[in-house]
C-alpha cells in the first residue's frame, strides 16, 4: 500500500495494490514525504469510497469516536436491507462526537420526532439503542435515550440514494400495500385507519415480509402449527390472509408459507379485530 496525501500524522490516503484510492488509519501513516509505501501491519483501519469534503472532519475528529462508529458501521451494515453510503462510518462519528459533547456537558436536546423515527423505521432504531448502550460503555458518559433518534436517522439518511430501478419497485410496493389495505377492509367488513400505529406495524410487517419473499428466506420459527387453529378461530382474519398471499405470490412469483400465515391472520387482527 502507497501512502499519497498526507490527512494527519496517524491518517492519509493510499492506494491499494489495484491502484483503489482509500482512506487508512494508522500510527504514523501520514507522517514523512509523499508518496511512501506503507508496511500493512501499521495500517488499523481502512475506508473505502469516503468523500474528500470528510477528510477535513477526519483530522478533526477522536479516533476513539472514529473508530467506534466504524465498528457499529460495520454491524449496520448487516443488519439492514438496503445499501449504505461509504461514508456511513464518517457521518456516524460525527453525530456521536456531538452526542458525546452534549452528555459531558450535561446538555439534553429535547427530540419531539423520536417516536414517529421508532415507529418509521424499527430496525435502525433498535440499532440506535444498542449504540448508545456502546456510548455509555467504551465513553464512560450518560447518554440521554433520545439520542437513539437521531443516531437512527443518521443510519436512514446514509441509504444510497434509489436507482430509477428501485424507485419503481417502491411504488410497486405502495400499490401493493392499498391493495392489502382494500383487501382486509372488503374481508373484514370494517375500515382500516390508516393512521392508527397497528397499522404502521402492520405496513411494515408486510415490507419486510416482502423483502423475505424475496429473498427466499421465510420466517423460521415453531408458530406454523398454529395456523390450523387460528383458521379456525378467526375464519375471516384466515381469508383475509390467504387474499393477501395471493396478491404478493401475484406480485413477486412465490408463495407464502403458514408460518407467515400465522403472523399476517394475528396482525389482520390488530388493525381490523373480529366482532364480539
Amino acid at each position: 500500500m502507497r501512502a499519497i496525501q498526507r490527512i494527519n500524522h496517524n491518517a492519509a490516503i493510499c492506494e491499494d495494490g489495484a491502484g483503489h484510492q482509500l482512506i487508512a488509519l494508522g500510527r504514523g501513516i501520514g507522517f514523512g514525504d509523499m508518496p511512501h509505501e506503507v508496511a500493512l501491519e501499521d495500517v488499523q483501519r481502512t475506508f473505502y469510497g469516503i468523500d474528500r469534503k470528510y477528510l477535513a472532519f477526519i483530522d478533526e475528529v477522536d479516533p476513539d469516536v472514529l473508530e467506534f462508529s466504524a465498528q457499529l458501521a460495520d454491524i449496520v451494515t448487516q443488519q439492514v436491507s438496503y445499501e449504505l453510503s461509504p461514508n456511513l462510518p464518517i457521518t456516524l462519528a460525527d453525530h456521536i462526537q456531538f452526542a458525546l459533547k452534549r452528555a459531558r456537558e450535561h446538555l439534553v436536546v429535547p427530540m419531539p420526532l423520536a417516536e414517529d423515527v421508532e415507529l418509521a423505521h424499527p430496525v435502525e432504531y433498535r440499532l440506535a439503542q444498542m449504540a448508545v448502550r456502546g456510548m455509555q460503555k467504551t465513553f464512560g458518559v450518560r447518554i440521554d435515550r433520545h439520542e437513539a433518534a437521531g443516531v437512527a436517522l443518521s443510519i436512514v439518511n446514509a441509504a444510497v440514494t434509489p436507482s430509477q430501478r428501485t424507485a419503481l419497485a417502491n411504488k410497486r410496493e405502495e400499490r401493493l400495500l392499498e391493495h392489502v389495505a382494500e383487501a382486509v377492509e372488503c374481508e373484514m367488513g370494517a375500515p382500516v385507519d390508516r393512521d392508527s400505529f397497528a397499522f404502521a406495524r402492520f405496513t411494515t410487517h408486510i415490507r419486510y415480509l416482502v423483502n423475505r419473499v424475496q429473498k427466499g428466506e421465510p420466517i423460521e420459527s415453531e408458530n406454523s402449527g398454529l395456523y390450523g387453529m387460528l383458521a379456525e378461530q378467526y375464519p375471516r382474519a384466515t381469508a383475509c390472509a390467504n387474499t393477501i398471499a395471493t396478491e404478493i405470490e401475484a406480485a413477486y412469483g412465490e408463495p407464502l408459507t403458514e408460518e407467515e400465515l400465522v403472523y399476517l391472520i394475528m396482525h389482520i387482527n390488530r388493525i381490523a379485530p373480529p366482532a364480539v
